[in-house]
C-alpha cells in the first residue's frame, strides 16, 4: 500500500533527452497551454488570432502533429483501447467528409473539426507520456491559471456583455477580440471548483472562492447548460470528496449568496439582451431544466431544440440517414428546416452528439460512445485502484479529470460547445491528459509526488 509521505523529492523518472526534438516538444507545449488559456478566457474571439485561413488552433493542430511524429510516447499511446476506437471515430467521419470537400468546400472542414480535434488526445499523451515528469507541471500550471481566469474571466464577460459594440473587431473577421461565451465560462469554472474541492488548490485564499461563486450565477443567467454542468461536476467532486473543506466552503458561501440575491431582489438589466441578472432569472433557468416555466424565451428555446433532436433521431434511427448519416458539410440547420439567423450561421443543433447522428449515422453515434465511455470508464478504473491503494494524489487527478469532462459532456447537450476550438480543444485535451495520466499511474505513479501532491483531506 502507498504512503505519500515516504515518497522523496529524489523519485526518479525518465528525464528527457535535451536534444533538438525535446526542445521543439516544450515549444509546442508552451504554445498548446497558451492556446488553451486564451480560449478559455477570451473565448472566440482569441479563435481568430492569426491570419486567414490560419488561424492559432490550427497552426497547434498542423504543430502538434509534427511534435507527434518526433514524440517517443507515440508507440505506447497506440498500444491504448481508447487511442483505436479515436482511430475507428476519426476513421469513419473521415469517410463521412471527404465525398462533401467539393461540394461545400471549407464549410466541411469546419464541420469536421467535432472529430478533428481528436488529434489533441493522441498528441497531448504521446508529449506527456515521453517525460511523464510534464504531468505533475501541467497540474501546478492549472493551479495558477485557475487565479488568473478568476481575475481575466469577469472583465471578459463584462466587455461581451456591457461593452458591446465598444469591444474592437478583428479586421478580418466581424468578431470581437473578446467575446465570452456564458456556457463555457461555467465548464471552466466548474473544473476550478472540482480542482479545489479534491485537493490540488495549495495556499488559495478565501477570496478566490468568492470571485468564483459570483461568477458561476452571473454566467447561469444566459446559460443553462453551463448552470447545469457546474453542478453536476461539483457533486462528482464532492462524492468522492466529501469531507473536502474546500466543498464545505463552497456550500455554504452559495447558501448564503443565494438567500441574500433573493432577499434583495437584485435587477441589474442587460442592453440588449432578453434576460437581467436576477434571482427570479436564476429560478427560471433552472426550472425549466426539468420542468415548465412562464418564461416565453426560455420555453421557446428548449421546445426548439427539443423537435429538431426528434426529426434527427427520426431521420436516422427510423429514417433514410441511418448508416450514413448526412455527411460533414451540408448547413443542418437550413436542411432540417431551423435556421434561425438570417446569416444563416447556425449549423448544428446545438447538441454535440446528435450533431455526430445527423452527420455520421448511427455507426458514427456508436463509436462516438464508444470512445467517451471508454475513456470513462477507463479513469473510472483509475480512481478505484489508487483510491483502494490509499493514494490521494492519483485518486484526486482522476476524479478531476473524470467531473471536468463530464461539465463538458452535459454543456455539450445544451450548445454549440465543441464543435468549435473554444471547447474542442480543450475537450480533446482533457482526454489525452486521461489517458496519459493511465499509462503514467501504471509506470511511473511517483511523478505526482515531487511537485502536485494535494493535501490530505
Amino acid at each position: 500500500m502507498m504512503n505519500i509521505n515516504r515518497l522523496t523529492a529524489h523519485a526518479a523518472w525518465p528525464r528527457p533527452r535535451q536534444g533538438v526534438g525535446d526542445l521543439l516538444v516544450d515549444r509546442w507545449l508552451l504554445l498548446w497551454v497558451g492556446a488553451l488559456a486564451g480560449y478559455a478566457m477570451c473565448g472566440r474571439g482569441f479563435a481568430y488570432v492569426g491570419l486567414p485561413p490560419l488561424f492559432v488552433g490550427e497552426f497547434v493542430l498542423m504543430t502538434g502533429l509534427m511534435v507527434l511524429l518526433m514524440s517517443r510516447g507515440l508507440f505506447p499511446v497506440m498500444n491504448q483501447p481508447v487511442t483505436w476506437a479515436i482511430v475507428a471515430l476519426a476513421s469513419w467521419s473521415l469517410m463521412r467528409t471527404l465525398p462533401y470537400i467539393g461540394d461545400y468546400g471549407f464549410s466541411a472542414l469546419r464541420d469536421a473539426v467535432i472529430w478533428g480535434y481528436a488529434a489533441f488526445a493522441l498528441i497531448v499523451a504521446s508529449v506527456l507520456i515521453a517525460s511523464p515528469n510534464r504531468l505533475a507541471w501541467l497540474i501546478n500550471l492549472y493551479r495558477r491559471f485557475a487565479k488568473m481566469f478568476l481575475i481575466v474571466a469577469p472583465i471578459a464577460w463584462l466587455l461581451t456583455f456591457f461593452a458591446g459594440d465598444a469591444v474592437p473587431r478583428w479586421p478580418w473577421a466581424d468578431v470581437p477580440i473578446i467575446h465570452a461565451k456564458t456556457g463555457d465560462l461555467n465548464v471552466h469554472l466548474a473544473g476550478i471548483a472540482v480542482f479545489w474541492i479534491v485537493g490540488f488548490a495549495g495556499a488559495t485564499h478565501r477570496l478566490w472562492l468568492a470571485m468564483l461563486l459570483m461568477m458561476v450565477p452571473a454566467a447561469g443567467m444566459k446559460n443553462r447548460g453551463g448552470l447545469v454542468s457546474f453542478v453536476l461536476a461539483c457533486m462528482i467532486a464532492v462524492c468522492a470528496r466529501p469531507k473536502s473543506r474546500w466543498a464545505s466552503r463552497m456550500a455554504w458561501a452559495a447558501v448564503i449568496g443565494l438567500t441574500i440575491f433573493a432577499l434583495t431582489d437584485l435587477h441589474i438589466p442587460m442592453s440588449g439582451q432578453k434576460r437581467d441578472i436576477s434571482f427570479q432569472q436564476l429560478m427560471s433557468n433552472v426550472m425549466s431544466v426539468t420542468g415548465q416555466t412562464r418564461t416565453n424565451a426560455l420555453e421557446g428555446t428548449k421546445e426548439w431544440r427539443l423537435h429538431w433532436w426528434r426529426d434527427i433521431v427520426d431521420y436516422t434511427f427510423n429514417g433514410p440517414y441511418f448508416w450514413m448519416g448526412k455527411g460533414f458539410g451540408i448547413n443542418l440547420a437550413n436542411d432540417d428546416g431551423y435556421q434561425v439567423n438570417a446569416d444563416e450561421s447556425l449549423r448544428s443543433p446545438h447538441n454535440g452528439h446528435l450533431t455526430m447522428l445527423a452527420r455520421a449515422g448511427v455507426p458514427g453515434l456508436a463509436l462516438w460512445l464508444t470512445v467517451h465511455a471508454g475513456w470513462a470508464i477507463m479513469i473510472f478504473n483509475g480512481y478505484l485502484i489508487s483510491h483502494r491503494g490509499r493514494d490521494p494524489a492519483w485518486s484526486a487527478l482522476y476524479i478531476f479529470l473524470l467531473a471536468f469532462w463530464s461539465a463538458f459532456m452535459v454543456n455539450t447537450c445544451f450548445d454549440v460547445f465543441i464543435e468549435g476550438p473554444m471547447g474542442g480543444i480543450w475537450f480533446w485535451s482533457i482526454v489525452g491528459v486521461g489517458i496519459a495520466a493511465r499509462w503514467i499511474h501504471r509506470h511511473y505513479p511517483e511523478v505526482l509526488y515531487e511537485d502536485a501532491n494535494p493535501r490530505r483531506a
